[in-house]
């Protein structure tokens, strides 16, 4: 089953960015120290943020002509992170065509590759390099074009600055990047598939992770092993182990090999969020008896 990203997720991937941006204009920088927004390694974010910020100096001084700071912070983002860690979200080959500026909007136009982006990799793309615009005083708002034309799959085709929307801010949803292991119907193995879950405001890491292993990978190769009527009580972290509780009447499968291969699966996923080091099973609270897995 593949797994979509709604409109939620991309709210949700907004005010993510723009937390992380507060928390960096939060920090002390040079005079000519900007931020360029990036993609986090998948495989090592551990469920942290997906996007992250790399530090760039640059001259752009108070003479220079709003346009022509954009034009510095762009080219800049286009050519790509310095850290081994980043990646960038916009496709290989993409090329500035042409940028206005009118008011306090940064009118960007972008070459044909641009219009590649679809979903939650538009959104995060868009946002990266929203976010990179709006840190000069000028810009608090951008539009994207790719090839001169508007890309139909936004909710809205004008991105506001990040401060102008922090104000506004209802809750502190954020998007986690986590590894989430199923079954390899080729091979029969487990394989891990990344994927980046919409966590919503009081909704815990595990529990989002929970949700997309029930709801089954992105890659038509993988199967899901998680049953249908799959529950789980509660959830928590303490000093690095992962506690979860199942009901007694939990659903696994009767054959013994099955049973090991889903908890293997649900305990490596649930691995690689952060923090967590181990992942002890209980039953309605209990350790879970001998033989049980």
């Amino acid at each position: 089953m593949r797994r979509r990203l709604s409109l939620t997720a991309a709210l949700v991937l907004l005010l993510s960015l723009l937390c992380a941006c507060a928390a960096q204009h939060a920090q002390e920088m040079d005079e000519n120290g900007y931020e360029l927004y990036f993609l986090s390694d998948p495989n090592s974010a551990g469920g942290s943020d997906a996007i992250r910020a790399q530090e760039k100096r640059m001259v752009l001084d108070g003479a220079m002509e709003t346009e022509d700071c954009v034009r510095a912070l762009l080219e800049a983002l286009l050519a790509g992170p310095d850290e081994p860690s980043l990646s960038s979200p916009i496709p290989e080959g993409t090329a500035l065509k042409s940028l206005k500026v009118s008011g306090r909007r940064a009118q960007i136009d972008l070459s044909a590759q641009y219009a590649r982006l679809t979903g939650i990799d538009l959104s995060l793309a868009d946002y990266c390099i929203t976010l990179t615009l709006t840190q000069l005083p000028n810009v608090n708002a951008v539009s994207i074009t790719a090839d001169g034309r508007e890309l139909p799959y936004r909710e809205t085709q004008v991105l506001l600055s990040a401060d102008t929307l922090l104000s506004s801010r209802e809750s502190g949803l954020r998007p986690i990047t986590v590894s989430l292991y199923f079954l390899d119907s080729k091979t029969g193995e487990l394989r891990a598939e990344q994927q980046t879950l919409a966590l919503y405001e009081g909704q815990t890491r595990v529990n989002a992770l929970l949700e997309a292993l029930a709801q089954g990978p992105e890659d038509d190769s993988l199967v899901s092993l998680l049953p249908e009527d799959f529950t789980v009580i509660s959830s928590r972290i303490e000093n690095g182990v992962c506690y979860l509780n199942l009901p007694a009447n939990v659903s696994l499968p009767e054959d013994e090999a099955a049973r090991d291969l889903m908890l293997s699966a649900l305990e490596q996923s649930i691995l690689s969020l952060g923090g967590v080091d181990e992942v002890q099973f209980l039953i309605e609270g209990s350790a879970e008896p001998d033989g049980y897995r």
